[in-house]
């Protein structure tokens, strides 16, 4: 059994700890004190819940400047235009 420090209300898991368990930096974790210890799991993860959950998900996919992003537009629009006048 490995044994770990508690320093300001903290716990540092050992490397090899969160390799097994599949866990790293930033990941959340539940805690709960049940009879015999403390135990940790993964939290599931909660559905996004806010706009703001999405923002920065598509980068890259319309180009990856200011520009590119304008150009892709541009294009759009001129294809739009191109059909209306059929």
């Amino acid at each position: 059994m490995t044994q770990v420090i508690i320093k300001d209300n903290q716990i540092t898991l050992p490397n090899a700890i969160l390799a097994q368990a599949n866990l790293s930096e930033n990941d959340v974790v539940e805690i709960s004190c049940q009879t015999g210890g403390i135990f940790l799991q993964l939290a599931k993860k909660s559905p996004r819940t806010s706009l703001m959950d999405y923002a920065g998900i598509v980068r890259g996919l319309y180009g990856d400047s200011v520009e590119e992003v304008q150009d892709y537009i541009d294009d759009i629009r001129d294809d739009r235009e191109l059909d209306w006048d059929k």
